[in-house]
């Protein structure tokens, strides 16, 4: 098996709702290819901890908390391979895609997120950069 084969993918979730991030934390640890690096329900928090990470392949977070996801993965992006918008709020879906490179809208699953994981990392390897 080639070591890229074993890659394990690093993961973090910010979501105010403790709940939110323990069913993420569920999903992602049934998925071989994640490993989730850290959770939050505080995004200052969160933010205080992107400055010791080095690059981040997944971010899952809220959009509608009393920071805007929008705002605080606008600031990281330069910190994460993914942004993927996980919400409650389908409003918020066009500027999401703006800035994010999912959109998954609440109650999600293990399949979603699955599916999800996939197309990104299977994007990534058959259309990357042409640089």
């Amino acid at each position: 098996m080639k070591p890229s084969a074993k890659k394990k993918y690093s993961c973090v979730i910010l979501d105010d709702n403790p709940l939110s991030v323990s069913l993420l934390e569920n999903i992602i640890s049934d998925i071989a290819k994640l490993k989730l690096t850290s959770s939050f329900t505080d995004p200052i928090k969160a933010m205080a901890a992107f400055q010791e990470y080095e690059m981040i392949d997944f971010l899952f977070i809220d959009i509608g908390m009393e920071v805007s996801g929008l705002d605080i993965a606008r600031m990281l992006k330069r910190k994460v391979n993914y942004i993927i918008f996980v919400t409650g709020h389908e409003k918020f879906a066009v500027k999401a895609f703006e800035t994010g490179d999912a959109y998954l809208i609440k109650p999600i699953d293990f399949d979603v997120v699955l599916k999800t994981i996939n197309k990104l990392i299977s994007k990534k390897m058959h259309g990357g950069d042409l640089s």
